[in-house]
């Protein structure tokens, strides 16, 4: 609408001076005349000239985040032509997509000729999960505000809004014996359920598999990792999650990361089903230390993890198996 009266503003002013050239017939509006249709011309041209050589990058200040920490994108629009133009305006999405929808926004940037502008958009999350700025396009506006023309793009960047833990009690093992199953060493390829804690002299009888042979080359005797076995059971956790209500997410999110801190920092490894909205399938994934049960957090993050009736697919997958379930706040053993 805008560039539809700019177009019109622009044609009364030209039909003005072609008035004013019949009738004083002079030269000066005739090289205004002139001037305007080659100006006009070189703005309708030139947009799409400049259009080949502007491109535009995203970098986010890190991968992780905490919650309630404004978070500033770089997001930087490059014009390699040396043709001016007035504006552009970048349309991009951006939200927790593990939380909500995505949400449109409109960016206004000059596109200086030859140079790179640079935009600092702030970000902040109050709750766990995936925060996305996506960008879409940008519209590239000629000098008479009349043309323009749309560059697509397919630029994302992602920060991880990572769980803190809550302050609670220690986690009574017993409370959830029956939601424990034997661990089977075949199904995670390389595992054996242990840590290394220290290294120390080879002692006769010592498994030679533990050998650090590295250590024992450069001491010129025999080093040995000692290591403290985990758990011969690990926990079986189904992740149903009420996606209408942030707030109840967001806290059954956190009270879930604590729970499986406690058990992994007492040797128990966790297993975590839980439902992918993304790719429409239950997913699951184990954890032996603390890294990895981190990871397994930017895993439902990214999978957009949901409920979609999980705990009935994890039932029909392993029938007769109890574990336990957690439903936004609530924490049961089910089976």
């Amino acid at each position: 609408m805008r560039r539809f009266r700019n177009l019109v503003d622009y044609t009364i002013l030209f039909v003005l001076n072609g008035i004013m050239l019949w009738f004083f017939r002079g030269y000066l509006n005739l090289l205004i005349a002139v001037g305007m249709v080659v100006f006009f011309l070189y703005a309708v041209i030139s947009v799409h000239i400049v259009k080949r050589y502007v491109s535009l990058e995203m970098k986010a200040p890190g991968e992780y985040m905490s919650k309630n920490t404004e978070f500033l994108m770089k997001i930087r629009v490059h014009n390699r032509s040396v043709l001016p133009l007035v504006q552009g305006m970048i349309v991009l999405s951006a939200g927790n997509t593990f939380v909500g929808k995505m949400e449109k926004n409109l960016l206004t940037v000059p596109v200086k000729p030859s140079g790179t502008t640079e935009i600092l958009y702030p970000l902040i999350s109050a709750y766990v999960g995936n925060v996305e700025v996506s960008v879409e396009q940008i519209v590239l506006q000629d000098l008479l505000g009349i043309h323009a023309v749309r560059l697509k793009l397919e630029q994302t960047e992602n920060v991880y809004i990572i769980p803190r833990g809550i302050e609670e009690g220690n986690f009574l093992p017993n409370d959830y014996e029956r939601g424990m199953d034997e661990v089977e060493e075949s199904r995670l390829s390389g595992s054996d359920f242990s840590d290394v804690s220290q290294v120390r002299e080879y002692i006769p009888g010592d498994a030679m598999k533990n050998i650090h042979w590295k250590l024992s080359a450069k001491k010129d005797i025999l080093m040995v990792r000692e290591r403290l076995h985990m758990s011969s059971r690990k926990l079986l956790v189904v992740l149903s999650l009420d996606k209408e209500n942030g707030k109840k997410m967001d806290e059954a999110v956190e009270k879930l990361y604590s729970f499986g801190s406690w058990f992994i920092g007492n040797r128990v490894p966790v297993t975590l089903y839980w439902w992918s909205e993304r790719y429409h399938e239950m997913r699951n994934g184990t954890a032996e230390s603390e890294e990895e049960w981190l990871y397994l957090m930017l895993q439902l993050f990214h999978n957009q993890a949901g409920n979609g009736f999980v705990e009935e697919h994890f039932k029909t997958a392993h029938p007769g198996k109890e574990f336990i379930l957690f439903q936004n706040e609530e924490v049961t053993v089910a089976g």
